[in-house]
């Protein structure tokens, strides 16, 4: 068994690289971001998180915006704001903070982004542009998954991932970026009675059901790579899928909070950025030189 220290696979220093590079790719060129993130509910979880990226966003020099909304909000009423903020010139990247509330539809409110300002990158059109290849921007949550594997210093080719989820989109989209890399993807959702057959046998197991504890050590091969982007809230403080004996197993783990999140937090700011050079027609690709460093890519090869 590896020391517990060599197993962790903290997302914090490389987020942080890129979150320096983005400010001063702000700073260089001046360049004026608005996001935009609608908030739905009181899950301690998103709290959490959109409060990391408000401040992370506010640092980078972006203009933050906070749409809250109480638990049971009428779906007109956020479709009504997502509609004001593709309008609003100021506001260049849109996020709907998930998951939401059982009675709203993901899918519908997403679909009334427009999609030129979906920060997220799970609109219907930008999913369709990310699989034919067309897309200048991957989802920030997918790449830094992605870059959390690839920081291991294992080749990804040949290996097979087993990815838990429940969100279609996500699914898709991370396997499409997995299978760049030459690694073979095996989706499953949570309740399926094979789930377990399917991350004992992968060599690589990432987690987003949002159930804490649910995956076990059992339930995973040894010297395997396990992202866990699972978060709930556990007396005050947030947990992820992966069971405390999934250490004994796992080659490296990603730790919630440290891991996945710090990750999408530094892809959101980057991919906001990126939104609002677009809408000034400025290139998507800048140089290391413009940019302001990068050290770091976020392209599948």
């Amino acid at each position: 068994m590896l020391p517990q220290e060599a197993n962790r696979l903290a997302g914090t220093e490389i987020a942080a690289q890129i979150q320096a590079e983005v400010a001063e790719q702000i700073k260089k060129l001046k360049l004026k971001a608005g996001l935009a993130v609608i908030l739905v509910g009181n899950d301690p979880a998103s709290e959490k998180y959109v409060s990391l990226k408000q401040k992370a966003a506010q640092k980078a020099g972006i203009d933050f915006h906070l749409y809250r909304f109480g638990e049971y909000a009428a779906p007109g009423e956020i479709l009504q704001t997502v509609r004001w903020l593709n309008e609003d010139p100021d506001i260049h990247a849109i996020l709907i903070q998930l998951p939401l509330p059982e009675h709203l539809d993901e899918d519908k409110i997403i679909a009334a982004m427009d999609y030129k300002k979906d920060v997220d990158g799970f609109h219907p059109k930008n999913i369709q542009a990310t699989l034919s290849g067309a897309q200048k921007m991957m989802p920030g949550l997918v790449m830094g998954i992605v870059q959390l594997i690839t920081a291991t210093g294992e080749a990804l080719h040949g290996k097979q991932a087993a990815i838990i989820a429940r969100h279609e989109a996500f699914v898709k989209i991370l396997s499409h970026a997995l299978s760049s890399f030459g690694a073979t993807p095996v989706n499953a959702q949570p309740g399926d009675p094979r789930v377990a057959e399917k991350t004992q046998k992968a060599d690589i197991v990432i987690t987003a059901v949002g159930k804490p504890g649910w995956l076990t050590g059992d339930m995973i091969k040894e010297g395997c790579i396990l992202i866990d982007v699972g978060t709930s809230e556990v007396n005050g403080t947030i947990a992820g899928d992966a069971h405390k004996s999934c250490k004994e197993k796992a080659a490296w783990i990603s730790p919630v909070p440290g891991g996945v999140g710090p990750m999408t937090v530094a892809m959101l700011l980057k991919n906001t950025a990126l939104l609002a050079r677009l809408a000034r027609r400025l290139p998507a690709d800048l140089s290391a030189e413009e940019a302001g460093g990068g050290g770091i890519s976020t392209e599948a090869k």
